[in-house]
């Protein structure tokens, strides 16, 4: 799910300027996630924080910094936060072999697209508690994280950890950045408490969102670390 970016993004909507959405509340039931919340976030030009091209070139990086890693194809991917899915159909037209699962708290997006896109009904504190292959070459959450509160982060990004066996890009934002999209309200923290916080659960930062445990990151030289 991405419903929020960094105001120094080169993409704007359709229309011609950037959107400037009002704050939402920090808390939000999964019932709110509804067919109107994304024909609004994802579809409708006024609002919308990414267009296809923009989701494309953010997948086809992903999918480039995974396979240098693991210096094979990308073979398995996990969407934590997946929404309706839209990293799917990009993948597949990219990697037409890779076995894509996504996990969402929304019952539209299931719903609607559980079947065709392979999303499972969920939350990233629910990692644990859901039928899902042990390890995958990519792990994201995309948009989701700036959501979260303290507590759900920390066990958020332990969860995230057990399941990742490549890489993981975890698009996260951090109080000090100038954002755009669906904004909550209380829940952004300084980028130094979220370094610590990674670190901490044995995260080990590529740049870029690019993230890898600790036991990954003798995969990658001195220089590479952020």
């Amino acid at each position: 799910m991405s419903t929020i970016r960094h105001a120094g993004s080169s993409s704007v909507s359709s229309g011609g300027s950037r959107p400037k959405a009002p704050s939402a509340n920090a808390t939000r039931s999964a019932q709110s996630f509804d067919r109107a919340y994304f024909d609004k976030w994802y579809r409708d030009p006024a609002h919308r924080v990414r267009t296809h091209a923009d989701r494309a070139r953010q997948v086809a990086f992903a999918v480039a910094a995974t396979e240098l890693l693991l210096e094979r194809p990308l073979r398995t991917v996990l969407d934590v936060g997946a929404g309706e899915g839209h990293w799917q159909p990009v993948l597949k037209s990219l990697r037409p072999r890779v076995q894509y699962t996504g996990l969402d708290p929304s019952e539209h997006a299931v719903r609607t697209f559980g079947a065709r896109r392979n999303l499972r009904l969920g939350s990233i504190e629910q990692l644990d508690a859901v039928e899902l292959e042990q390890g995958y070459d990519l792990v994201c959450c995309v948009g989701m994280l700036y959501y979260l509160t303290a507590s759900q982060f920390r066990r958020g990004i332990r969860l995230l950890a057990e399941r990742t066996a490549g890489m993981a890009y975890l698009e996260l934002f951090a109080k000090e950045d100038e954002l755009e999209g669906d904004l909550p309200i209380g829940t952004a923290r300084l980028a130094a408490w979220y370094r610590r916080e990674m670190r901490h659960a044995g995260w080990v930062s590529l740049g870029q969102h690019c993230w890898v445990t600790e036991a990954m990151a003798e995969r990658v030289s001195s220089l590479e670390r952020a």
